[in-house]
């Protein structure tokens, strides 16, 4: 199994790094541009970068909710937007097609650009959107609207100032007195200074009580979804739906960064309830190769494997889930009549940062169509983002890639 890594979170709108950078603002500079930070830039920044780069959010350390916070990032954002490092998007386009572009469009980059490379100027103070920053820090409000069922642990969980990054799991119960479908699941931290990650899954039958954390890792069974920072909420398709068993359980598994300073956390979790007519069962697939080693300073080691589909399905969603090593990724359907489709091209692929894919459209899928996926990974000295010795050799067992399949049963993965 891949071993527990040891890594700070790369910024998820800025690179960590460029933390070293100066905090100066040059006050001489010229202005020369009508662009102006109170009034079309900081909703660029709230569209796209809030959810992390704020107080009380994962990446506080470069807050950008505010002209004095932002400023003397300027030159940095320009940098990041150019090279199109931030925000990240790392599915190719022109291969799949998918509900949320998570990359800037080339109108907000252009602004963007023309504010920095102009002056970088305030605005004025009026045109400044007060309610709608305060809204995206408090982080009170549902993007689905108000949830059907809210599930939280009993008590907070309290984390160590220092040490490797933790992975908590909370048993929550759901109450429920018949079988419901879910449209959707949502994620909102606790705290969202050290929050880096969550996961949920149905909990086996008849395995323990209530809010028990030490053990709950090792009782989640089928996956319900992820969240990382700054993923865009959605509801599956109508008349798609995850089954949701009655005295259903959910195992929170949240992945915790400690960023130095002992904190508590109470996260939530809201469930959406799909219509009882629901006829389209959705379920995640891991796709998986075989264990293998990968060897010492190998820059581009190739694995690949693949899953047959048992029955005609629609796929969902696609998430990549490489980690450091990957480098690239394909995933394509070859159908029983010969057709071939790419589903998902994915380049430098950010092991802190690992959304799912939804499609715009479910892909149909007959039966017997077998999903492809083949991966390149980098275990030399060219990836900066290694944790492990390049000198030596690696075991990994992990999956390549989680599919979400409707009308398909979960079953053993095809390794190869």
């Amino acid at each position: 199994m891949l071993r527990r890594l040891r890594v700070s979170l790369i910024g998820l709108t800025l690179l960590a790094a460029l933390v070293a950078l100066p905090r100066v603002a040059r006050t001489h500079e010229p202005i020369t541009t009508k662009v102006m930070f109170n009034k079309e830039v900081i909703r660029i920044l709230e569209r796209n970068c809030l959810a992390c780069h704020a107080p009380g959010k994962i990446k506080a350390d470069i807050p950008l909710t505010t002209y004095e916070e932002a400023r003397p990032w300027a030159k940095a954002i320009k940098e990041e937007v150019l090279e199109k490092r931030m925000m990240p998007f790392q599915a190719v386009k022109g291969y799949g097609s998918f509900q949320h572009d998570y990359s800037l469009s080339q109108r907000d980059i252009e602004l963007l650009t023309s504010w920095i490379e102009g002056g970088a100027p305030r605005g004025d103070a009026k045109d400044y959107p007060k309610e709608l920053i305060e809204q995206r820090l408090a982080g009170k409000t549902w993007p689905l609207g108000q949830p059907d069922l809210l599930l939280q642990p009993d008590s907070e969980a309290q984390i160590a100032a220092d040490g490797d990054d933790e992975e908590r799991c909370f048993v929550l119960p759901t109450g429920l007195k018949q079988t419901r479908w879910l449209s959707a699941l949502d994620f909102q931290p606790g705290n969202g200074n050290i929050v880096y990650h969550a996961a949920f899954f149905l909990a086996k039958e008849d395995v323990v009580p209530p809010n028990v954390r030490l053990s709950a890792c090792a009782i989640a069974g089928e996956s319900l979804g992820n969240w990382v920072p700054g993923q865009a909420s959605t509801r599956l398709p109508a008349g798609f739906g995850r089954s949701l068993p009655a005295d259903a359980q959910i195992v929170l598994k949240i992945r915790y960064h400690k960023n130095g300073e002992a904190a508590a956390d109470r996260s939530r979790l809201a469930l959406y309830f799909a219509p009882a007519n629901t006829s389209k069962a959705v379920r995640d697939v891991a796709i998986k190769s075989p264990a293998v080693t990968i060897p010492a300073n190998a820059e581009n080691y190739r694995l690949q494997a693949s899953y047959t589909v048992p029955q005609t399905a629609q796929a969902v969603a696609l998430r990549p889930r490489l980690f450091p090593f990957a480098k690239f990724l394909e995933a394509s359907a070859h159908r029983p009549d010969g057709s071939v489709e790419v589903l998902l091209i994915a380049r430098e692929y950010r092991y802190d940062w690992q959304p799912a894919y939804v499609f715009k459209k479910p892909v149909s899928l007959p039966k017997g169509t077998r999903i492809e996926i083949v991966a390149y990974l980098d275990n030399s000295e060219n990836n900066p983002r290694l944790p492990n010795d390049v000198s030596q050799e690696l075991k990994f067992d992990d999956p390549l890639c989680e599919l979400s399949l409707a009308n398909a049963p979960l079953t053993k993965q095809v390794r190869r």
